[in-house]
């Protein structure tokens, strides 16, 4: 029925923009703006929170125009008893400010920061009124010197009800000098009440004309300055994708650099959410300054999401594109995305962190040139981009018939329903079962759509006849018979071996004509489509099933002991990335099965080549990287996605890990433990190690012959942390040489010490001794044979369905010995894997 969800008649093609100044909530959730680090830039100035933007005249619930730079008297320095009021209805932000009469001096100065240097003209708002002012003094300090104006208060401003000219003015001498702008305001020399209210700056350009609100829009941009984490999230929300499609997206965007300022904590003065911190009242910490904001030093990596949920996350989202903003000059993006009907753009800046909580007092944001953030100027969508017309979920189902919308749905049109059930019934039966079709199985369904044509409308009959094709075995499972496989047989296990799909048009004729097993054909085939798109989706989904990543998300590192990866997706979706592309290259480039254990290579971005250690990579663009000299991440084995799905989040476990290796890698399964036998879980009070532990276990006669295999892997993984960062200590909660304690990644507190030292050393189960995960590698490759061979068990289970069994031993033999001259390369292995009986028959 979701098929026929679609508008009677082809969707309208259109272009939309949608301005970052003009999305007056980006962000969906959150609370309030100051939690999300959320700013508001106008062409360069950035502006903190949501309030800041009603004082700036920047959050549109005035009258006020838009256009140009507002500084208002929250922002301004004043002296002297000035009151805040809001009697007067024309003023700009939440109040102004009003002399106290007889109780003077007072002053006040708005000071700013221009985007570029340039002609301005400078206006003020002050409401106007009797009671005002006919003589109130403005100076403006300007690239020439002084000017000072004097403007009567008790006049109606001139623009929009609420602003008055003071005249046009030069500031700035040198591009790249900072472009100050100071107008100050004082009541000497006047007994009348004055209001001090805001002043705007609009640019000209060098024809004297002013920059309009189009200009304005286009320059202004909305910055953020940390990472996506629910509930805190963020994007252009005001467009929702009217129907399903594909759709083309731009993004402008640049990167930025909030200046950093620094406050004093004393005494026993605590940030609000952090009572517990212990600060020291000698240091001066690190805080924002929110009308600061200069060009970023370096580009910033952005992924782009689509969510049709009011409060999306990285994790339940569809990833549409990424792309590095660029410092200085914004850059135009685009890319092309698939989206659900009500969906809408969500943004995320990977290399920001995510504070759930404000991040008081905001170390875990700074760097050493200010705070990092990505400014965005507006997004444009095109589409939906529609070749053909009625979609092809329609065309799946009904071909070529008519059909109109009646009561809220679409129907389709029939002018003869036996002979169009016939029709359609025939193509929607050879795709649903990869096949010819036997006319028994045609004549069932037909008679079953016959049935229901006298009762009800030809769309519901054939609705119910296509849901009863979609539930029947011949869809849901590979039913060919047991034996030798026909040509449609083959073409579909080889479609769904290699392509998670449906044979293609390729593959059906090949079977139709009888040739596709032929040697020659079979081979091409398979090299066609391991050079397919869909070739991806086999390398996930195999990796899925072979080393579990699917369960990368599971756990979650703890927040005390490792508090450096909360809220770290950026890290997590490299992890399994990593896996999948070198998977792909040992496939695509024939490399030896050898390469699962070790390798002097392997495919990194930015951020896992920094939780490695390795420098010199920048943006979430991965590269193939060769690995340092005894770097100890080479193969599968040791790469991040394996080591965290084999921990637990807090811990890691010698056990956990070393049946995984011997299951997973090496094709060894353990016996299951005596259900007398407690388990053994490691201490995270730093009390005592997790090797004294299992030493003890291991004096039970019932557990040590199956220790003596599980221990070696799992004792030269304990180099690697539960996230698979090297580490030489373990950590605790309790006990442990030195305390450490902080803010984390996602801005909480946190407590632990420096435990005991690792110990990665062991002794295989034959007796060979090793000192460290390096030297356990060499012992693994010294029968590559081993390697090789559980690999070809786990591709068969995964081709084919079915365990391999121990009459089956001599076709795996004959596997290994074609693929021996290769180095075990993992092309001929699918190969051999392919042209062997194993996969020719049921």
């Amino acid at each position: 029925r979701r098929a026929l969800d679609f508008p009677a008649t082809k969707p309208e093609f259109t272009t939309r923009r949608f301005y970052a100044r003009e999305q007056g909530r980006m962000w969906a959730g959150g609370g309030n703006g100051a939690w999300t680090r959320f700013s508001l830039a106008l062409d360069g100035m950035e502006i903190n929170d949501k309030a800041s933007f009603v004082k700036r005249g920047l959050y549109l619930e005035k009258k006020a125009p838009s256009i140009g730079i507002i500084v208002d008297d929250t922002e301004a320095e004043r002296s002297g008893p000035w009151r805040k009021s809001t009697r007067r209805s024309n003023h700009v932000g939440t109040h102004y400010l009003a002399t106290t009469k007889n109780k003077g001096p007072h002053q006040v100065t708005w000071k700013t920061r221009l985007p570029k240097p340039g002609i301005y003209e400078v206006r003020v708002s002050f409401g106007g009124g009797e009671s005002l002012s006919k003589t109130a003094p403005y100076t403006v300090h300007h690239a020439k010197g002084e000017t000072q104006i004097m403007i009567d208060q008790s006049a109606k401003p001139t623009l929009a009800n609420l602003w008055f000219p003071l005249g046009r003015f030069s500031f700035g001498e040198k591009e790249s000098a900072p472009v100050r702008a100071r107008i100050s305001l004082t009541d000497k020399g006047t007994e009348d009440y004055l209001i001090a209210d805001a002043v705007q700056f609009v640019h000209l350009d060098d024809q004297g004309n002013k920059t309009t609100e189009a200009d304005v829009l286009e320059e202004a941009s909305t910055a953020i300055f940390r990472g996506a984490y629910t509930p805190f999230y963020y994007g252009f929300n005001q467009y929702k994708a009217p129907v399903q499609g594909d759709y083309r997206i731009r993004l402008k965007a640049r990167s930025v650099l909030r200046q950093t300022d620094y406050v004093d904590w004393e005494g026993d003065k605590k940030p609000r959410f952090y009572p517990n911190l212990v600060l020291d009242a000698s240091r001066r910490y690190p805080t924002p300054v929110n009308d600061q904001v200069f060009p970023g030093k370096r580009s910033e990596p952005v992924k782009v999401y689509s969510s049709t949920l009011d409060e999306p996350n990285t994790q339940s989202s569809l990833p549409i594109g990424t792309f590095e903003a660029p410092p200085n000059a914004p850059e135009i993006f685009e890319m092309e995305a698939f989206m659900e009907k009500g969906a809408m753009v969500k943004l995320d800046c990977m290399r920001l962190p995510s504070p759930m909580v404000p991040a008081m007092p905001h170390t875990i944001q700074k760097t050493d040139g200010g705070y990092p953030g990505v400014a965005f100027h507006w997004m444009e969508v095109e589409g939906p981009l529609i070749e053909k017309w009625p979609p092809a979920s329609y065309r799946a189902l009904f071909g070529d018939l008519p059909f109109e919308k009646s009561a809220n749905r679409i129907v389709a049109l029939s002018e003869n329903p036996s002979e169009d059930a016939a029709r359609v019934l025939t193509g929607f039966l050879e795709r649903a079962y990869r096949r010819p079709v036997m006319e028994k199985e045609f004549d069932r369904f037909y008679q079953y759509a016959q049935d229901l044509l006298k009762e009800t409308s030809f769309t519901e009959a054939m609705i119910s006849t296509f849901s009863a094709i979609l539930a029947s075995p011949e869809f849901l499972f590979q039913c060919s018979q047991p034996g030798k496989l026909d040509d449609f047989a083959l073409a579909e296990r080889l479609a769904l071996f290699l392509g998670e799909s449906m044979p293609d048009e390729t593959l059906k004729k090949l079977a139709r004509d009888g040739l596709l097993r032929k040697r020659q054909n079979l081979e091409r085939q398979v090299d066609r489509l391991i050079g397919k798109p869909d070739f991806d989706r086999f390398v996930k989904e195999f990796l899925n099933a072979w080393l579990k990543l699917d369960e990368i998300n599971d756990t979650d590192p703890d927040r005390e002991l490792y508090p450096e990866y909360a809220g770290d997706w950026w890290l997590v979706d490299s992890m399994v990335r990593e896996s999948q592309l070198f998977f792909a290259d040992l496939i695509v480039n024939n490399r030896s099965a050898s390469g699962l254990i070790d390798s002097d290579y392997t495919f990194l971005d930015e951020r896992l080549a920094r939780h490695y250690g390795i420098d010199g990579l920048q943006g979430p663009v991965f590269k193939r990287t060769k690995l340092p000299p005894r770097s100890p991440y080479g193969g599968i084995l040791t790469q991040a996605s394996v080591l965290k799905v084999t921990a637990n989040g807090t811990v890691t476990s010698p056990v956990l890990r070393g049946v995984y290796v011997l299951e997973r890698l090496l094709g060894y399964h353990p016996s299951p433990p005596p259900p007398s036998v407690p388990a053994v879980e490691p201490d995270i009070r730093g009390a005592t190690t997790i090797r004294e532990l299992l030493t003890k276990h291991r004096k039970n006669p019932s557990c040590a012959s199956c220790h003596a295999k599980i221990d070696p892997p799992g004792f030269a993984l304990e180099s690697f942390d539960v996230m698979g960062r090297w580490r030489d200590n373990y950590r605790s909660l309790g006990e442990g040489s030195k305390r450490i304690a902080g803010l984390g990644r996602s801005g909480n507190e946190f407590v632990h010490y420096v435990g005991s030292a690792v110990d990665s050393s062991g002794r295989m189960y034959k007796g060979e001794a090793f000192d460290g995960i390096n030297e356990f590698k060499k012992l693994l490759l010294q029968d590559k044979e081993v390697i090789a061979r559980n690999l070809v068990h786990q591709l068969i289970v995964y081709a084919t369905g079915a365990p391999v069994a121990f009459s089956d031993r001599d076709e795996v033999a004959q596997i290994l010995k074609k693929t021996k001259s290769s180095d075990y390369g993992v092309r001929s292995i699918i190969h051999a894997i392919v042209q062997s009986p194993l996969f020719l028959r049921k």
